[in-house]
This record gives C-alpha cells, sequence and structure tokens, in this order.
C-alpha cells in the first residue's frame, strides 16, 4: 500500500486521457480497416473470439484511506466465443494495491455479450476481480469501462478491446505516442513524442507538461532508450531524457502490441510515476485540409476543462485558419469560438510540430502553446506547453461531415460531474458511460437516436438507462452538430441525461465533448468527453485513443 500524502494528491489526476481506451485522444490515429458494413445479424458470445488487447484507465477508491484514487489496466485477453475468459494483465494501482504486473486472468473468469452489442464481464485475477461494461462495434473492436460498486472494491474507468494481429508483429519504424497519468507526487502529467526503432534501441523527441509546469527544461527533448518486443507477452520499453525533473529523465513501461500500426504502454515504475496511453505510426507533417480535434485537463487554476472543435490545416508548416472551438470550463460553457494559428512550425526529422493558438480558450483566452506530434490518420498527437493549464488530446484528419444516419452504434464518454451523492457537495467524481443506439432520420426536433446506456458515476451504477435523444448537425455541413438526450426508465443517470458538440472524423466515427453547464434536473455540471462509432460485422473503425478529463482534488468517497 502506498497511501497519498493528502487528499491533494488523492485525485489530481488526468482521467485516462486514453482511447480511447480510452475514448477518444482525438488523435489522428487512422483506420486499419476496410469500409464498415452493417451487422444486421447483431451480436453474441460468439462476436468475442480470440485473442484482444484490453486497455481501461479511471479510478478507484482505496480500501484503507476512502480517497478516490487513478488506476490503469493494460493486457491480454483471450475469449473462446463461448463466455469463457483467460489472459494476462499489468495493473498499475499505485495508491491502492500497488502495481502488480503479470497477473493471471483465471479460467474463472467470464463475459456474455447480447444482441445489441452490450455486454459485460468478470476479470478474475489474484488481487482483485474486475466487472466490466462494454459495447462491441465489431468482431475486432469494442469500447469498455470498469463497472464495480462491490464492497471494498469500488472502481470505474474507460478504454477499449481490440483484436491482436497474429502472429504478434516485431514494431518497426516510427511511432508517435500519447501517456497520461499523474507523477510520483499525485499531480496530473501529460507526455508526448514520437521515437524510431533501430533494432530495440529508441531515439527521437519528447515533451512532458507535470502539473501545468512546460516550458524549457521540459519540451523538445532528445528521447534515447530501448523497446523489446515480444511475441508471447508484453515487451518491454524504456524512455531517457534530459528533462530538469529527475523524477521524469528514465521512465519504464510494458508494451503490449495491437498491430503494426498501434502500441499500448502501460508504465511499470513502482515508485511513479504512473502512465498509460498509445503510440501510432508516425507522420512527419500535418496533412492538409480540415481536422477535428479533442482536448481534455485542466485550466490555470486546476479545474476540470474539455474541448473540441475543427480547422483546417493550410500548409506544411502546420498552421491552421477557420478553426472554431467549443469548450466547458468547469462548467462554464463557450460555444463556436474562432480561432487560428501563428507561426506554426513542424520539423520534418523529428516529426514534431509547434503551435501557438491565437482566440483560444480554456476558460480564459491565452496565446497557448502545444506541441504536436502527427500520426496516422493525418492529424496529431497534442500536449499544451505552456503554463496557462493542461490539456492533451488529439486531431484528426476529417474525410467526412456526416455520418451514416442508419445502423447501430456503440458510444463511450468518460469525464467528471459535481453531482455524485457520496462525495462532499460540489466535489467532482469520474462517470464513465457505455451506451448502443441505433441512428435514424436526422429530422429535428424529433428523437432520432434510440438505445440502451449503462453508467458508473464511482459508486453508483446505473445500468439499462434508455438513451433517446436527437443529434441536429450544423446547417452548415462542417461536421459539428449537437446532440441531447434526457435518460428515462427504472435506472436514470445521476445527470439525468447529457448535452453534447460532436465532430465527424469519417462517416463511422465522431468525436465529442459534454457541454453540460448544468443537470438537466439542475444544480450540477459534466466535463467529459467521448466517441461513438458504427457497428459493423467485422472492420474496426478508426481506432481512437482515450482522451480523459481531470479531476480536482476533492474528500474521500462516502461508502453507502
Amino acid at each position: 500500500m502506498n497511501p497519498l500524502a493528502s487528499p491533494k494528491c488523492a485525485s489530481r489526476v488526468l482521467m485516462a486521457l486514453a482511447a480511447i481506451s480510452g475514448i477518444i485522444f482525438a488523435a489522428g490515429c487512422g483506420s486499419s480497416s476496410s469500409t464498415s458494413t452493417t451487422n444486421p445479424g447483431g451480436f453474441s458470445d460468439s462476436s468475442l473470439t480470440g485473442t484482444y488487447v484490453i486497455s481501461i484507465s479511471g479510478t478507484d477508491v482505496n480500501t484503507t484511506t476512502n480517497e478516490v484514487v487513478p488506476f490503469a489496466i493494460v493486457g491480454t485477453i483471450t475469449a473462446d466465443g463461448k463466455g469463457g475468459l483467460t489472459g494476462t494483465i499489468d495493473i498499475n494501482d499505485p495508491y491502492n494495491i500497488g502495481v502488480k504486473l503479470g497477473q493471471s486472468v483465471s479460467s474463472s473468469s467470464g463475459y456474455q455479450v447480447g444482441q445489441d452489442g452490450r455486454g459485460t464481464g468478470t476479470l478474475v485475477t489474484p488481487v482483485g476481480n474486475f466487472n466490466l461494461d462494454f459495447v462491441l462495434t465489431s468482431s475486432n473492436h469494442g469500447l469498455i469501462s470498469r463497472f464495480d460498486d462491490n464492497g471494498n472494491d469500488i472502481g470505474t474507468g474507460s478504454g477499449t478491446i481490440d483484436m491482436q494481429t497474429s502472429p504478434t508483429p516485431t514494431p518497426t519504424g516510427s511511432f508517435a505516442f500519447s501517456l497520461s497519468g499523474v507523477d510520483s507526487g499525485g499531480n496530473s502529467l501529460g507526455t508526448v513524442g514520437a521515437f524510431t526503432i533501430n533494432s530495440t534501441s529508441i531515439a527521437g523527441t519528447e515533451d512532458f507538461n507535470d502539473d501545468a509546469t512546460s516550458g524549457p527544461g521540459y519540451t523538445g527533448l532528445t528521447l534515447t532508450g530501448q523497446l523489446v518486443a515480444s511475441t508471447s507477452g508484453p515487451g518491454t520499453a524504456q524512455f531517457n531524457t534530459p528533462v530538469v525533473s529527475t523524477s521524469l529523465d528514465s521512465l519504464n513501461f510494458d508494451v503490449w502490441v495491437i498491430d503494426s500500426t498501434h502500441l499500448k504502454f502501460i508504465e511499470t515504475d513502482t515508485a511513479g510515476p504512473y502512465l498509460s496511453g498509445d503510440a501510432f505510426t508516425q507522420m512527419t507533417s500535418l496533412s492538409a485540409g480540415q481536422l477535428v480535434f479533442v482536448l481534455s485537463g485542466m485550466d490555470g487554476t486546476q479545474e476540470p476543462v474539455v474541448a473540441g472543435g475543427y480547422a483546417t490545416v493550410t500548409d506544411a508548416n502546420g498552421d491552421l485558419s477557420n478553426g472554431v472551438e467549443d469548450y466547458n470550463d468547469n462548467g462554464t460553457v463557450g460555444l463556436g469560438k474562432p480561432f487560428s494559428t501563428s507561426a506554426a512550425t513542424c520539423v520534418a526529422s523529428t516529426g514534431r510540430c509547434q503551435l501557438t493558438l491565437n482566440g483560444f480558450s480554456n476558460g480564459t483566452s491565452e496565446p497557448f502553446t502545444f506541441a504536436v506530434y502527427p500520426s496516422s490518420g493525418g492529424g496529431g498527437l497534442a500536449l499544451e506547453i505552456d503554463s496557462f493549464g493542461l490539456l492533451q488530446g488529439a486531431s484528426y484528419s476529417q474525410s467526412a461531415t456526416a455520418f451514416t444516419p442508419s445502423g447501430g452504434y456503440g458510444l463511450n464518454l468518460t469525464g467528471v460531474n459535481n453531482l455524485n451523492p457520496n462525495l462532499e457537495a460540489g466535489a467532482w467524481g469520474e462517470v464513465d458511460d457505455i451506451a448502443q443506439f441505433n441512428a435514424g432520420s436526422t429530422a429535428s426536433p424529433a428523437v432520432n437516436m434510440t438505445g440502451t446506456l449503462d453508467e458508473n458515476d464511482i459508486g453508483d451504477l446505473a445500468p439499462t438507462s434508455s438513451l433517446n435523444g436527437t443529434y441536429t448537425p450544423d446547417t452548415n455541413g462542417d461536421g459539428r452538430g449537437s446532440i441531447t438526450a434526457p435518460t428515462t426508465g427504472t435506472f436514470k443517470t445521476l445527470l439525468g441525461g447529457f448535452t453534447l458538440q460532436y465532430y465527424v472524423v469519417d462517416s463511422s466515427t465522431v468525436v465529442f465533448i459534454d457541454v453540460d453547464s448544468t443537470a438537466l434536473d439542475g444544480g450540477a455540471a459534466q466535463v467529459a468527453v467521448g466517441t461513438f462509432e458504427a457497428q459493423s460485422s467485422s472492420s474496426s473503425a478508426a481506432a481512437v485513443p482515450m482522451v480523459r478529463p481531470m479531476v480536482r482534488p476533492h474528500a474521500a468517497l462516502q461508502r453507502k
């Protein structure tokens, strides 16, 4: 046990800024699949067959202090198509059960999948059991959350399930990466960069933002180290940089290969920091044309903030024009804010771009500076590198301005709200939603999305709520739109529904931010990000790493 030194340290957490699985990193991550085809036959247990890389990050509760603390899980599970599971996972839960590597998932684990693709499961390990709630978008890919409110085991988080290529390839070439979590003191930490693999050695560039401390000594650093792949389990990696904070200068990881374009990382240092995230095939510049983005983190006063929008890449330096930003800063919402860049630079030899955004806001307007590492898909992995806060996320090259208005979609939302009755008044707690819905006509105000949503608002589970909402695209066809969805039925979410701003990546993939300044039933706000992806018979949607919001320090959870 490594209890937190104080409540302040307990919850300065980037709540899994992953794709996604996290949920999304809005990350120009690209797609390794062909166009999706619909799945009219629905899903069943047999839809989950084979070996998958599973990744979840979020928060759980320290069993001694009741403080809400960060955790991450990465590993492989093998599903037999009949409800049985085995595998091996790494668990990084530093302020609760500790850093536990190579934990076996026993044969007493299991899962079940419904016809709509929503499923549940349990991972049984020597250090505890983890209940899961997920939605499959295909037999290759799904969105997942932790769904625990069981006595001393209370936890929530979001992530992804991705089928692992067999045989597992040895990664080669150049990769851009984005990792998030906390430093050894429990403060929010983000890092982005890129490296090229030469045999087992790596060389590249890395940037850090440690609790809104960045700039000289933290940015544009020379990265060296090694990455040793494995075909029978996780590989290992070490990142070495001359960062001014010596606790960050040498970081060790387990590395799980999904395919030749996508790697998952989880830190193995028992004394911290505690990071996890993704790496994708690197590009040397941002692709010209329109991109969409999602960012998440904290503002200059350590309040949670998310931002999303679109902009046009005008040149090889990464300059942006015609930008439109939406943001939710601690429940204060701004929509349709114009922005652009000045003096952007992209260095092809390192694959690093640096952008200063004019007119951008995280609740206040400053000349925000970001390091961006272009990755497959035409967008890039981004990190704020100034002293005005800590935003991390990604952008996608936009290939469509509308998603297909028929068929099923899987949805994952992750964020924070200040409504949880188990926390002190006004404290932010993590919320994670898994949903499946069918999209219909774009007519508004008619309901055009219907389905089912499951929610874990840490310490409060709300399964099988009816999801009935309306999506309304912008009239100018820019791929941006809004969603209003109250939840009804026997179970209801704590918020009573949600209001989203969405951004179309391609015809089957959409990213969004939550812009609820007050709950539908009054008195609360929700700051969150997410994605929804078309369900298909085989191929997966564009890879989406997870963007996660920040949790402000708060008191211990009050157990029921």
